[in-house]
């Protein structure tokens, strides 16, 4: 497995090789870590989400990202303590069991609009974000907090931005070829 610097490693992230490797383990110190980077994560994406006022906010983000890290760190031991067992067992079943809370978030109005779809898929993505922790990729983890973030809160302003203006530019575009065609 290739690091995000390029180098070949064996299963070490690159966080904890810089820690040390007492974070990659099932360590107090290392659950308690992993733990708290799941409720700090989980918590920024929801408090975004409770300031716009939307179904799943900050309990709910939190529960999920914590979640999965704890489903993460058991499903590690479990393989660690007995040799035997799929390492990815019970991440699966966090994905598909996140998916089905999040169905529960989309609903369609009476006028034909869908409403909760991002709510659905930040959901999904806190679990997964939640799932790397719990297995100590911290590096991936802490990323995907930050990206997850960062498109919910800016990305909503530039797609208001586009939609303001994308009327004036199709306008003009027009404009443009029915004057180049003439």
């Amino acid at each position: 497995m290739f690091n995000i610097f390029g180098a070949l490693n064996a299963n070490v992230d690159p966080i904890s090789k810089l820690f040390g490797e007492w974070m990659a383990d099932i360590t107090i110190p290392s659950i308690i870590i992993r733990l708290f980077l799941a409720c700090l994560f989980g918590g920024i994406v929801g408090i975004e989400r409770s300031t716009k006022k939307h179904a799943a906010g900050l309990r709910t983000y939190i529960l999920v990202c914590l979640g999965s890290t704890v489903a993460m760190i058991t499903n590690e031991f479990i393989t660690r303590s007995s040799g035997t067992g799929d390492g990815a067992r019970l991440g699966a079943q966090v994905i598909s069991g996140i998916g089905f809370l999040g169905a529960g978030t989309i609903l369609v109005t009476s006028r034909n609009q869908i409403k909760g779809l991002t709510t659905a898929a930040g959901l999904w993505a806190c679990g997964c974000m939640g799932l790397a922790i719990g297995h100590g990729f911290y590096t991936i983890g802490i990323a995907a907090g930050i990206i997850i973030f960062t498109v919910l809160s800016l990305i909503t302003k530039f797609s208001v931005f586009f939609y303001k203006y994308r009327f004036i530019h199709c306008k003009l575009l027009a404009f443009y070829f029915h004057i180049h065609f003439k």
